[in-house]
């Protein structure tokens, strides 16, 4: 009888060891480095050309770069560039607290892909300002470059079943949509 109830203990435990290891599959152990995320998603040449900015909200804001001319720049430049890309994006920093993101600044490419953790209760407020940057890039773009127009107007923007808000405007963006959700999961 002994044996039986050790037996029956035990299994409870696997059991239960095994319910908590499928749980924590499921949710994301640790920071996400989302600047790798988009570095993955895009092409080797985009990643050459294309700085992706770096933003977090921790005890102090850090900014900071990788990719493209990003070893060029100096504190100050890079925080410069930065916070005009996150002005562009239509994003505040005090409705962030973390993303990674890249867009042209010049008004001849409708280019632009960012991951961003909202702060709490900021989504809504996340998802407006990105909606925003895609509805300028159409205006921008409708009766002036045919081929970009066409990119701002097929832009995906969506919110991760992990929190994270996506906003992918570039060609390709159906593969490069498809790489950030899987890293993502």
């Amino acid at each position: 009888m002994t044996k039986r109830i050790v037996s029956v203990i035990l299994s409870l435990c696997l059991g239960l060891a095994l319910a908590g290891c499928g749980g924590a599959a499921s949710q994301p152990s640790g920071p996400r480095d989302y600047a790798a995320i988009l570095s993955g998603a895009r092409d080797a040449d985009t990643n050459s050309e294309t700085v992706i900015f770096t933003y977090k909200d921790e005890a102090e804001k850090e900014w900071g770069a990788q990719g493209a001319y990003a070893g060029d720049l100096d504190a100050d430049s890079m925080e410069d560039q930065a916070e005009a890309s996150l002005m562009m994006l239509g994003l505040d920093e005090d409705d962030i607290t973390e993303a990674a993101f890249s867009v042209s600044l010049m008004n001849v490419q409708s280019y632009g892909v960012a991951i961003v953790k909202p702060a709490e209760g900021k989504t809504e407020a996340v998802k407006e300002g990105l909606s925003g940057f895609i509805e300028a890039q159409k205006a921008a773009q409708q009766n002036y470059l045919a081929d970009q127009y066409e990119i701002a107007k097929a832009a995906k923007l969506e919110v991760m079943k992990s929190g994270e808000v996506v906003l992918v405007m570039c060609k390709g963006q159906d593969n490069v949509l498809s790489a950030i959700k899987a890293a993502l999961k």
